[in-house]
């Protein structure tokens, strides 16, 4: 019988809350495509590409067709910002939030491939401009000694620097290593109010510019403690720069190292000594040798404090405690200054080797610190095998029975033999290292031999007489003279350092006993404002070496050419520089200027602003023949009239006249062929090496004469010269009545010692310094019409003989004038350099109806000209560059319009005329030039907001439009 249980239907339940729906499995094949987070559609690159497309169509219809704008950074920046706007536009299909992280991340790899672009370029740069240095063999073995600025690139080198930059930082970091580390383990095991000042003062001194350093150490070292400037005091200013960088970065790291890990030591029973050398320090090895390439790149670099505590040289230095000691930044900042193109191209290949030092010093302590905690070398780990191997040795050494005791002869047996296996092991283990430590001293010694024999072959031979080294500082002026003086006496085994920083630089470096001699164009004892300039304490001799001009370099251009022949009076210059005539279209300008229709061209003086002797010179020659003038100028600056000469060119409070602190560095700046309309004064040798003109100056006779040697050579025979001395006084030359004379000539000296001096100057110093004044007085003399300088005349040679054997240890040597090869000696006193002097042409006289177009200095190409000015830069639209008649003399071969054959002096092959700068349409002088002629067009000289710009603001707007609605609307 079979029962059934009744059944139970329960009751439904109902739930609040919501429901789960379950959802059929789609078909197979039928799945969404999944997209990769980290992929890149095709959409994507597609948006990327059509907008910066986009942006560089927009800014190009911006930038030529809609707006005034130009340039190229302008350019970039508008593209990158329509690029940025549009890309935001095309991706607003993917929401807000991804909208924001495309232009975020767009905006982050722009900055960087900015970032990379420009280390890029500027690695690029300096390579390119240093490839033709960097390609002569000789530029590795070979220092600068005797290589002038003239010299080619096959003679000379940078290994002078190369030395001394290893030299200073290998001792900069042999101090900063030891100290940095140490104080960062304090900083960072010992924890309190001490070492949070002292990591206070480390971040502030992160921030210490390299000048205080430099002074601090100068003042330290080279003055308090009497040291000399040394490549070991450079060191040490090297060594304050590199320290904090390196305490601050090695904190940083040290606290990286996990605490488990020295709490583990100190677990095991290590003190906190062990823990630091075992733990810490291998923990953070990699982070430690990044530090210190961070340091060493701080100090590898700088060049202020090696400027200061060693000073510059040409010659190679092995000692880093006497005497200057080059490095490669010192070498390019110091050559870069030059004119002299050969120079500026050693100087980019000393940055390069620079560079290249930087990149081997951080792959060598990447190879040393690089790894990390747990990885060894080769070496290490076979350390570690033979240490396994001796472990696995004695724990397999068979161990007696219990209670049993072997007997006393086997014992024995045994010890001897396990002593034996330990010592194979050990001589086993030697032999590998020993190996190598052979190999590679070998290789060391064969590297330095090599080294050797290439500096044997790349220096010059010295003779036999041991000169001693000196050194010396001063004058801008005369320094490509002495320069090229330094480098001829190296084959006579002398060995000199200058280091050109300015006359008052000299001064003050001679007067500390920093260096052996001085060069300056101002004697001490002068009173400038009430300072007395007071003379070294013991007795000294002025030397005259070379003389020159004072020149005017200018950059000045009409209609776009360059004007070469430039006329100025001595008061015209002198309201230049003291600005009353601030337009180069000055009715006084233009009135010396008759065939130039000058431009209203804003007048830029570009002035030293260090104690300059070339300023001495020019002030002094305002103070005399322009009093009224140069002190009317004076009570307007911060000085008090009079006056008088100085050193420090005064400038009026807010001035926005350029103000640089060398020779070189005034002519760069007016070289600069965007700085139109400056004009500074500097040496004539600067302005011929920068390929650059200068002004014509009116002398008393009435013609315009340019600063040429002989030029020069004629004006100073006026010189007074005071016997006692042989300082100058120089109002003869002012009015010099010669119609050849340059009356802005001077000379410089070299002040030298007349007495020992006790571990400063001694009589080894002096041969070596007599030997040399006497070479520049005669033999050197040569060579300065060459250079942009004038050789002195016979009468100053001869005071400089006399002078010459006062300086203990010199020769002594008697003047013949039959012995000393100077241009300027003649028979009976006479002066054939002086007399040689080429007359100056009716067309340089003042008052002339047309001025020589012939160019001055450094750039002889001829300036078109036209008589009366009319064709000069086309005052009348209408009748611009149509002279009638063919100016004759010296200014027809540029004149502007005559059609007739020039004559004269002044005609030369390939003559241009008639063109943009003078305005005229006419002959071509000296060779039958083409006939332009061209249409006059009025323009509007008054921007305002008129019809123009309003069209021009309407196609932008409609410009916009058509860019931005159709994506909002589709949007």
């Amino acid at each position: 019988m079979t029962t059934t249980a009744p059944t139970t239907t329960a009751a439904p339940t109902t739930t609040a809350g919501p429901t789960t729906t379950v959802v059929a499995a789609p078909a197979a094949g039928s799945d969404p495509p999944r997209r990769r987070t980290g992929g890149r559609r095709g959409a994507d690159t597609w948006a990327l590409w059509s907008s910066l497309a986009g942006a560089l169509a927009v800014t190009a219809l911006l930038f030529h067709w809609i707006a005034p704008l130009s340039g190229v950074i302008g350019f970039a920046v508008c593209a990158w910002l329509c690029f940025l706007g549009l890309y935001a536009l095309v991706s607003r299909d993917e929401g807000r939030m991804a909208v924001r992280d495309r232009l975020a991340a767009v905006v982050v790899q722009s900055i960087a491939l900015l970032l990379l672009g420009v280390l890029v370029w500027t690695v690029s740069y300096v390579f390119w401009h240093g490839r033709t240095a960097l390609a002569h063999p000789n530029f590795f073995t070979q220092d600068l000694s005797a290589a002038g600025p003239a010299d080619p690139l096959d003679k000379g080198g940078a290994l002078h620097a190369i030395v001394g930059t290893l030299t200073q930082i290998a001792i900069g970091l042999s101090i900063t290593i030891p100290l940095g580390i140490s104080c960062a383990v304090f900083l960072g095991e010992v924890p309190g109010r001490f070492s949070r000042l002292v990591r206070t003062l480390v971040e502030a001194m992160t921030a210490l510019p390299s000048i205080l350093a430099g002074l601090f150490v100068y003042a330290v070292l080279v003055i308090g403690l009497g040291q000399s400037r040394s490549g070991f005091a450079a060191s040490v200013a090297l060594s304050v720069m590199m320290l904090p960088i390196l305490i601050r970065a090695s904190d940083v790291v040290l606290r990286l190292v996990p605490a488990s890990l020295k709490e583990a030591s100190y677990a095991l029973g290590a003190s906190r000594w062990r823990t630091v050398w075992t733990v810490t320090l291998p923990s953070a090895r990699s982070g430690l040798a990044t530090a210190v390439i961070l340091a060493a790149a701080r100090g590898i670099g700088e060049t202020s404090p090696v400027l200061l505590c060693s000073g510059y040289t040409k010659l190679l230095n092995f000692d880093p405690f006497s005497s200057p000691q080059a490095s490669l930044p010192l070498m390019a900042f110091t050559l870069v200054k030059f004119p002299s193109e050969l120079h500026v191209a050693r100087a980019f290949g000393a940055a390069a080797v620079l560079l290249a030092l930087v990149l081997a010093l951080f792959l060598l302590a990447r190879a040393v610190g690089g790894r990390g905690p747990d990885e060894l070398t080769r070496r290490q780990q076979e350390r570690r095998m033979l240490r396994s191997a001796d472990d696995v040795r004695r724990m397999q050494r068979p161990t007696a029975a219990p209670g049993h005791h072997p007997a006393q002869p086997q014992a024995q047996a045994g010890a001897q033999a396990e002593n034996q296996n330990q010592r194979q092991n050990r001589t086993a283990r030697k032999v590998p290292v020993l190996r190598r430590a052979l190999s590679r001293t070998l290789t060391l010694l064969a590297a330095l031999a090599v080294f050797g024999s290439a500096l044997a072959l790349g220096a010059p031979g010295a003779r036999a007489d041991d000169y001693r080294r000196i050194g010396g500082a001063g004058s801008t002026w005369s320094f490509n003279a002495v320069d090229q003086w330094i480098s001829n006496v190296k084959q006579y085994g002398m060995t000199i350092d200058f280091d050109p920083g300015g006359s008052t630089f000299g001064r003050n470096q001679f007067k500390n006993g920093s260096t052996d001699f001085a060069v300056t164009e101002i004697p001490y004892n002068l009173t400038d404002q009430g300072q007395v300039d007071a003379p070294p304490p013991w007795p000294i001799a002025y030397l005259p070496i070379v003389a020159g001009g004072t020149s005017f370099m200018y950059n000045l251009k009409i209609g776009g050419n360059r004007v070469t022949n430039l006329r100025l009076s001595g008061e015209t210059v002198a309201k230049l520089f003291t600005g009353q005539i601030t337009k180069w279209n000055d009715p006084a300008v233009q009135a010396e200027n008759p065939s130039l229709r000058l431009p209203e061209t804003p007048v830029r003086p570009v002035v030293r602003s260090d104690g300059s002797g070339t300023t001495a010179q020019l002030t002094s020659w305002f103070a005399k023949k322009y009093k009224s003038i140069w002190d009317d100028y004076c009570v307007k600056t911060p000085r008090k009239a009079p006056c008088a000469m100085t050193s420090w060119f005064p400038r009026l409070e807010g001035s926005s006249w350029p103000a640089l602190g060398s020779s070189d560095a005034v002519a760069k700046t007016v070289a600069n062929d965007r700085n139109d309309g400056t004009i500074t004064y500097v040496e004539y040798s600067y302005a011929l090496n920068s390929h650059f003109p200068v002004v014509k100056l009116l002398n008393s006779a009435g013609y315009y004469v340019e600063p040429a040697g002989k030029n020069v050579s004629v004006a100073l025979k006026h010189v007074q010269i005071n016997p006692g001395d042989l300082t100058q006084q120089l109002d003869g030359v002012y009015d010099a009545p010669e119609p050849a004379a340059y009356p802005l000539s001077s000379y410089s000296y070299m002040v030298v010692h007349t007495t020992e001096l006790r571990d400063s100057f001694t009589k080894d110093k002096g041969r070596t310094l007599g030997a040399f004044g006497y070479y520049f007085l005669c033999d050197g003399q040569q060579q300065a019409d060459g250079g942009g300088y004038s050789p002195l005349t016979q009468d100053l040679v001869k005071s400089g003989f006399e002078q010459l054997a006062k300086i203990p240890g010199s020769e002594g040597r008697a003047f013949d004038a039959a012995k000393c090869n100077n241009p300027t000696f003649g028979k009976n006193g006479a002066n054939p350099y002086a007399d040689s002097a080429d007359q100056p042409k009716d067309c340089d006289k003042k008052g002339s109806a047309a001025q020589c177009a012939t160019g001055t200095g450094g750039n002889k190409t001829v300036t078109p000209v036209s008589k009366g000015g009319a064709g000069a830069a086309g005052a009348d639209p209408g009748k611009a560059g149509t002279g009638t008649g063919a100016p004759t003399g010296a200014a027809a071969a540029a004149s502007g319009g005559g059609s007739g054959a020039p004559t004269g002096a002044d005609t030369a092959a390939g003559d241009q005329s008639g063109d943009g700068a003078a305005g005229g349409d006419g002959g071509g002088g000296g060779g039958g030039g083409q006939r332009y002629t061209a249409d006059a067009v009025a323009l509007s000289g008054v921007a305002g907001t008129g019809l123009r710009h309003t069209l021009m603001v309407l196609a932008g707007l409609l410009l916009g439009a058509v860019i931005v609605l159709p994506p909002v609307i589709a949007g």
